[in-house]
């Protein structure tokens, strides 16, 4: 169970980061932007690995 916590933690960081530079809570937000940036980080790193590996 501890392993997934940590998954979680790794895969919303980008979100809450970006939440707590922007100085918004996420009640506040209601996960919109937070989504949004995990979908950019995310799908940026998706696209690079691959085109590296299908391009």
């Amino acid at each position: 169970m501890a392993a997934l916590k940590i998954l979680l933690y790794l895969f919303l960081f980008p979100g809450n980061l970006a939440l707590q530079k922007c100085g918004i809570s996420i009640e506040e937000d209601g996960g919109l932007f937070r989504s949004f940036i995990n979908m950019c980080v995310w799908g940026t790193i998706s696209l690079g690995i691959a085109l590296q590996f299908f391009a």
